[in-house]
This record gives C-alpha cells, sequence and structure tokens, in this order.
C-alpha cells in the first residue's frame, strides 16, 4: 500500500488515534438470530463502536463506516471472536438505546407468523491496528 497517496477522512483518522491510545478497543455487531433454525444469522448493524449510551444511529453508523473502509485498506483488524474481555468494556453497549431498539425491534418481529429472525444477539469483538495502520497513523 503506498500510505504516502492514501487520503482518509477526518473520523477514519480519528478512530486510528483512538485505536492507538487504548489498551483495547471494543466493537459489537447487533446480529439477528433464529431459534428455529440455528444457522441462520442476520446482521443488523456491523462494527458498532458506542462510547455514550444516547449515541446516535447516525454517529455509529458513520464511525462504523470508517471502521470497514480502515479495516479494508488494512489499516485496522475487525476481530469478533474475542473470547476474553476486560470488566465492563461492554456495558455502554448494554445499556445503550440503539440495543435497547435493536432488542424491542427483534421482539416486536417475533411475534409475526412465521418470522425466524427472534433473537436479538450482541456479538462482542474488538478493534485493533495493524502494522499498516501504526506506519498511517505518523503520517495523520
Amino acid at each position: 500500500m503506498d500510505l504516502a497517496n492514501l487520503t482518509l477522512t477526518r473520523r477514519e483518522k480519528q478512530m486510528l488515534i483512538e485505536l492507538s491510545q487504548a489498551a483495547r478497543y471494543p466493537i459489537v455487531r447487533f446480529e439477528l438470530h433464529s431459534s428455529e433454525e440455528e444457522e441462520l444469522l442476520s446482521v443488523a448493524l456491523d462494527a458498532v463502536r458506542i462510547t455514550e449510551t444516547d449515541d446516535s444511529m447516525d454517529l455509529v453508523k458513520e464511525r462504523g463506516a470508517a471502521l470497514r473502509r480502515l479495516a479494508d485498506l488494512g489499516l485496522v483488524v475487525l476481530d469478533y471472536d474475542v473470547s476474553v474481555w476486560g470488566q465492563g468494556d461492554y456495558d455502554v453497549y448494554y445499556r445503550s438505546e440503539l440495543y435497547e431498539l435493536f432488542c424491542h425491534t427483534a421482539m416486536e418481529a417475533a411475534q409475526k407468523p412465521g418470522f425466524l429472525f427472534n433473537l436479538a444477539v450482541l456479538r462482542k469483538g474488538r478493534a485493533h491496528l495493524t502494522r499498516t495502520g501504526v506506519d498511517a497513523l505518523h503520517l495523520c
């Protein structure tokens, strides 16, 4: 990758800086599962980064788009196979207005006959810089 010609948005640069300063950078994915068909999965919202319980959907989507682009560029890894996490890392997600809305929406949909995606799941993950991401950070 030619880092000299890399153009990042203000949000992408901000996220690289945040990632470099964080001991852990928890992210989540809002998933819908089926209690009837175990293999069924639908991702409702990916690369979710919530820092305040009242973060807006627009802000969360903007952060998610930035994280996905940074991952596509090879600057960041988004890992959802996290088996160990720090106490309290995901508290803000569980308390957030967006997660509450997600759960309520899933519960309402589950009441419809034949609707398969009836379980709201918060898939825990983390983001971290790659070596290339560290190099790109020095150019910001």
